[in-house]
């Protein structure tokens, strides 16, 4: 595998490099300027930026439409400094290049991997064999920048979720059931803004956009958007350090898409033993044509085989234990061992029984 390291520090490489190859990692790391092209055929690789150089956005930019075979990595910053948002959609991952060499290494070797994975051309043929796909989430992505502006037009965003009286009438059959409900009945958009708040609107109009089949998979759509909602509530509340929970609520709700896409079941023949599934790797590559972060595209691919993000209880680690609460599918327990985590689960196991109860 190969590294290529933008830094303006190159004493960065040079020991990266001396750590793995001290731990027997036959990895490659190679210094690049900010304005480096890539090279053709990568192959498994991963670009790690240093987010304090002028062209950090530029390079990552570069090299997500130049080698999407390739992983975007951003080195972390000192504990004290937040990465811009325009960063971190860019990039797959954050990485401390001071963190235990294994540990790191084991993360660039997940992420060059699940990046490789997403572009090969099977899985692209796969997906454009579809016969039904969800649409793109339109009006949740348009509410995504509206919340960018501070100066953000609720009346303009409520207008828009009303001007689709399926999507409006789905939005408040949710913003109803009892795990969002507070008394009184919701019955316009407006009030279900208000009371609700923008960012948990937008969730609900990620759910209604998403899962919204009809006909013969009408009621796989319903299952699913119900399973999916108690995963997004779960998620946030699973102890996960540093994770941002409405980014987590998302990663979970986006975790149930590969429940809508039937022709890729597994007909109960399980993946490779420790492989994400099919569906989940689908779904990921549908986000990344929808243009979402690439860490929501990362939590959706893992959410089954969650050691692949290594040996932190991250945002993969939330999603893999409620999706898989939520879903009802098994928990890598062995992995929340590893972790520290596993003394939780009988409490989160209750979380999410209740939480069933009030979406229903």
């Amino acid at each position: 595998m190969r590294v290529f390291l933008a830094s303006s520090d190159p004493r960065r490489a040079a020991a990266l490099g001396a750590a793995l190859a001290a731990r027997g990692f036959d990895w490659r790391v190679q210094v690049i300027d900010a304005d480096a092209a890539p090279e053709a055929g990568t192959g498994e690789s991963v670009l790690l930026v240093d987010p304090a150089l002028p062209e950090a956005a530029a390079l990552l930019r570069r090299w997500l439409y130049a080698a999407p075979e390739a992983a975007r990595a951003l080195l972390a910053p000192p504990a004290h400094e937040a990465l811009p948002a325009g960063l971190l959609a860019l990039a797959h991952a954050v990485l401390d290049d001071r963190e235990a060499i294994d540990a790191l290494a084991e993360a660039l070797a997940g992420h060059a991997a699940l990046a490789a994975a997403l572009d090969r051309p099977s899985l692209r043929a796969q997906v454009g064999a579809l016969t039904r796909l969800p649409g793109a989430p339109k009006l949740y992505l348009a509410i995504s920048r509206a919340l960018d502006n501070p100066a953000v037009d609720t009346d303009a965003i409520a207008a828009q979720v009303m001007s689709d009286p399926v999507l409006s009438a789905r939005v408040l059959q949710i913003a109803n059931s009892a795990l969002f409900g507070a008394g009184r009945r919701i019955d316009s958009i407006p009030v279900a803004l208000g009371r609700l708040g923008l960012k948990t609107t937008r969730q609900l109009v990620l759910a209604a956009e998403l899962y919204a089949f009809d006909g013969a998979d009408a009621a796989r759509a319903a299952r699913a958007r119900q399973q999916a909602l108690v995963s997004a509530w779960l998620a946030p509340r699973l102890l996960a350090p540093g994770v941002d929970a409405d980014v987590a609520a998302t990663a979970a709700l986006l975790a149930g898409l590969g429940a809508m896409l039937p022709e890729l079941d597994d007909d109960g023949v399980p993946a490779l033993p420790g492989a994400p599934a099919l569906q989940d790797e689908a779904a990921a590559y549908l986000l990344g044509l929808w243009q979402l972060p690439a860490a929501l595209q990362q939590a959706v691919a893992w959410q089954r085989c969650p050691r692949l993000s290594g040996g932190r209880f991250g945002l993969v680690g939330a999603v893999h234990v409620a999706s898989a609460l939520a879903f009802e599918r098994a928990v890598d327990e062995a992995w929340l061992q590893r972790v520290g985590m596993a003394a939780h689960l009988p409490a989160w196991r209750e979380l999410a029984t209740r939480l069933d109860r009030f979406v229903a």
